[in-house]
């Protein structure tokens, strides 16, 4: 448990302050995506860890509760591979899928795009380490 409160979870919470910043900014400067696309490889790993801790306190004996504990984990899990949605709205993306009323982005429409994703995931994935850091009593 020392671990994770004292390392994982305060690096997930940074991880999570430089997508909201990282969002914002390339939102802005659009010249910044390819930063954002690095912060989202360190979400990526930092909700690993994340993962890979919480279960390893939980199979020791915690009193936490479980399900509870899982879903709120589930949850950061699943926010992840939001990031970088604006993927789907590349050229690509579309000609793989026919439908004539599907966007295209352009490539500033892309990264804004995925500005406002990094944001909102990055608040949210926030709130949920909070949630399962209070049900493991730290």
């Amino acid at each position: 448990m020392g671990l994770y409160e004292g390392l994982i979870y305060p690096a997930y919470l940074v991880v999570c302050a430089l997508l909201v910043l990282g969002g914002i900014a390339t939102m802005i400067w659009v010249r910044l995506h390819g930063a954002l696309k690095w912060i989202v490889t360190a979400m990526w790993i930092v909700t690993a860890l994340q993962v890979l801790a919480v279960a390893v306190i939980l199979i020791g004996g915690h009193s936490a509760p479980i399900v509870l504990t899982l879903g709120y984990l589930l949850a950061s899990v699943i926010l992840v591979p939001l990031l970088g949605i604006g993927r789907l709205g590349e050229p690509d993306a579309a000609a793989a899928d026919p439908d004539p009323n599907r966007p295209v982005l352009q490539p500033d429409q892309i990264a804004r795009v995925d500005g406002g994703a990094a944001v909102i995931i990055g608040i949210a994935g926030a709130v949920l380490a909070w949630r399962v850091i209070i049900l493991l009593g730290g």
